[in-house]
């Protein structure tokens, strides 16, 4: 009976120091669930906070990227827009020459041509101001004429020069009252109030709201740029007064027009001088889009030291519930191995008397 509760005590003994002497190895609390389940419970709960943690932490960074791009390129129309409003002041005067207006001309076809480029900025394998749209592939099947979103085309119906995305014509919205043009897209849609198809409303609808977001967050989802229609109508008043949508890129070849085929410095000056009211609202239209994008980029930056503080506190979580406390286990250790010792040395003093000693 001494024997046997000798060798079970010892038996547990080890147990205790063989567990002590893995956790030392290993610096985790526990080899199994039975070791310690609530621990265990914590720390699953932490790693899966954490992989997602890293999720976000990944979209937030992409996402700033994305905004980065895409206030670069609006400061850029806003450059184009000011540089044609520089040109527009200096040209509104009656001692231009000819030739002055010819290079006015030229200059304002030049800033045309570069917002209409700038419209069709990439970054990666997507346009900024495109939503979905991908270099190369038809998105939603109203891509035209090749893979840029935003071209100019003539159709010889005296109009002049039209700006069209994915197929469909902005420049009809040139000049359109304003109150009449929101009341159009809604919601709800006012059919009535567009010459089109009710299909071709709901079409232009569907690309204008077309805008690229990123999920940053549990239940977070944030748009990273903007649509190019967006920042390309804007609301403008008329010399009676009157709200009206001012098309940027119309308000740019009016500029072109006036300067190239005014009759005389008079008339010339006087038609760019009704430019300059719809060139300053473009003007201010982009910065408004620059300031919310400002604030998008502002909103990102205080979800990343968030994300930065909560990865802190759940490796602190995981620590916790995984981690061992070295010198607390070294000196359980310790006490454990004094045990073992101390029971082998009360097993030897049982042990030793033999048969003959008993018989004795």
């Amino acid at each position: 009976m001494l024997v046997n509760n000798l060798m079970r005590n010892l038996n547990a003994n080890m147990g205790r120091m063989d567990k002590l002497q893995n956790q030392l190895a290993s610096g985790r609390k526990f080899a199994h669930i039975s070791d310690d389940p609530i621990a265990l419970i914590y720390s699953q709960a932490a790693r899966n906070k954490i992989a997602r943690l890293s999720h976000y932490q990944g979209a937030v960074g992409t996402a700033g990227d994305w905004l980065n791009q895409a206030e670069s390129g609006i400061m850029e129309l806003q450059k184009a827009i000011g540089n044609a409003y520089e040109s527009a002041v200096d040209a509104a005067t009656d001692v231009k020459t000819d030739d002055d207006r010819r290079n006015i001309a030229a200059t304002m076809a030049q800033l045309r041509d570069h917002f209409v480029d700038t419209l069709n900025t990439t970054f990666g394998d997507k346009f900024v101001f495109g939503g979905y749209n991908t270099p190369g592939d038809p998105a939603m099947g109203f891509i035209a004429d090749g893979v840029k979103p935003f071209v100019v085309k003539d159709l010889n119906d005296g109009n002049g020069p039209q700006l069209f995305y994915n197929g469909f014509s902005l420049s009809q919205f040139d000049g359109m009252d304003a109150q009449d043009y929101y009341d159009m897209i809604g919601p709800p849609p006012d059919y009535t109030l567009y010459s089109g198809s009710a299909a071709d409303l709901d079409t232009y609808i569907a690309l204008k709201n077309d805008i690229l977001s990123f999920d940053v967050g549990p239940g977070i989802e944030m748009p990273v740029t903007m649509n190019g229609i967006e920042l390309i109508l804007n609301v403008s008043t008329d010399e009676d007064g009157n709200k009206i949508m001012r098309n940027a890129f119309n308000v740019l070849q009016d500029l072109f027009e006036a300067a190239e085929y005014g009759t005389s410095p008079e008339n010339t000056a006087a038609a760019i001088s009704k430019i300059i009211k719809p060139l300053q609202d473009s003007q201010n239209h982009l910065l408004t889009k620059t300031a919310e994008i400002g604030g998008r980029v502002r909103r990102l930056e205080l979800l990343e030291a968030r994300y930065e503080q909560d990865a802190i506190n759940y490796e602190r979580m995981k620590s916790d519930a995984e981690d061992v406390e070295f010198d607390e286990v070294i000196m359980y250790q310790k006490m454990a191995e004094a045990v073992y010792q101390a029971a082998l040395s009360v097993g030897a003093r049982i042990i030793q008397p033999t048969l003959m000693d008993f018989l004795r």
